[in-house]
């Protein structure tokens, strides 16, 4: 074992950032699921998509009731609370609801759910917007038996118009068609997944602005403690040498913030202590810094910084191993087997390695 003072500050600070990540991410995902926060923005990108337009349409709405009410989706609603009238799978305002609608839908049944729909509208156009009927009969006109007349009888001229266009772009191939469908609609998800990741890391801002202010958890601070008491390091790099030989799901957050020997919380009063208020306005703004720095580690989140403690432990403890005869280093420590042949491949790197 090495003992190489500066590379266990990096130690004791890393194994800071992870158990605080761990602790921001668990209150995010607790949050999250508490007020049904995936099964919210689902419905969000359903309605988008429905009604194919970036503004919400009277006509997507209505398709959207009509979606969320079909049989495939009403069988992925929580037992217990479906189906239910006074549930409006477009009525997202009470925030404290839970809804009780999916948070993932799969594609095939986004497009069967949809297209039985349409195969109904044709029947059921005497019951929509005088308009909205007599724009998809104008489309009716134009349009070819089977599929394409169920797609055109969709009283949604956007979505109607939308699925038409998938589907002669298939050449008119009802297999071909389904699967341009659920394409449509996964590359519609992964937008929606880009505005859920958004809203989670704001709400992640947030919680770890919190934690890190209400632990006093300062980065300067914690580094200063590290350097100059030998027993606190000590202390910290076992209990992130042990941590790292699992994985981050392993570490007990609660004994863990416990029972870290890194100074944290507030003492009320003023003074040079490292959990004393600041008394004079340098400190202060050393303070700041410090809670800053370990705010923004806290967002880059547990696993990458779980996964950069693995590596300094096993730096610190032994050092890289040397690559055997056959592999391909891929990082410190991390090696891949090349296989049977790679020393003919590439002749010129030893081990038959590519670099």
């Amino acid at each position: 074992m090495q003992d190489m003072p500066a590379l266990d500050v990096a130690i004791g600070l890393v194994f800071l950032y992870v158990v605080l990540a761990l602790v921001s991410t668990t209150i995010n995902e607790s949050i999250s699921t508490a007020i049904g926060l995936r099964a919210r923005f689902l419905q969000l990108g359903i309605l988008n998509l429905l009604s194919a337009s970036p503004a919400m349409t009277e006509a997507g709405i209505e398709t959207t009731r009509r979606f969320y009410g079909h049989p495939l989706v009403q069988g992925l609603v929580r037992p217990g609370r479906g189906p239910d009238p006074s549930l409006d799978p477009t009525d997202s305002g009470r925030w404290w609801r839970k809804p009780p609608y999916p948070s993932y839908l799969p594609s095939r049944t986004f497009v069967a759910a949809l297209t039985d729909i349409a195969r109904e509208a044709e029947a059921k156009l005497d019951q929509v917007d005088a308009e909205e009927a007599a724009k998809a009969r104008a489309r009716l006109e134009n349009a070819a038996e089977g599929l394409e007349r169920s797609l055109a009888a969709i009283p949604n001229e956007r979505l109607s118009e939308a699925m038409l266009a998938l589907y002669r772009s298939t050449g008119s191939n009802a297999a071909q068609f389904q699967h341009a469908a659920e394409r449509w609609f996964d590359d519609s998800m992964e937008r929606v997944s880009g505005w859920y990741k958004r809203r989670v890391q704001l709400i992640l801002f947030v919680i770890a602005v919190g934690v890190v202010c209400v632990l006093n958890a300062d980065t300067l601070t914690a580094a200063r403690v590290l350097w100059r008491d030998d027993a606190t390091r000590a202390a910290v790099v076992t209990r992130a040498e042990a941590a790292a030989q699992g994985s981050s799901g392993d570490v007990n957050v609660q004994e863990t913030v416990k029972d870290l020997d890194v100074p944290l919380g507030w003492q009320l009063s003023f003074g040079d202590g490292s959990t004393q208020l600041p008394n004079d306005a340098m400190t202060w703004l050393a303070k700041l810094a410090g809670l800053a720095l370990t705010i923004g580690a806290v967002m880059l989140g547990a696993p990458f910084w779980f996964d950069l403690l693995s590596k300094i432990v096993r730096v610190r403890s032994t050092g890289a191993p040397p690559p055997a005869s056959d592999a391909v280093r891929s990082g410190e420590g991390e090696q891949t087997r090349a296989g049977p042949g790679a020393a003919q491949a590439n002749p010129a790197t030893p081990g038959g390695g590519t670099g």
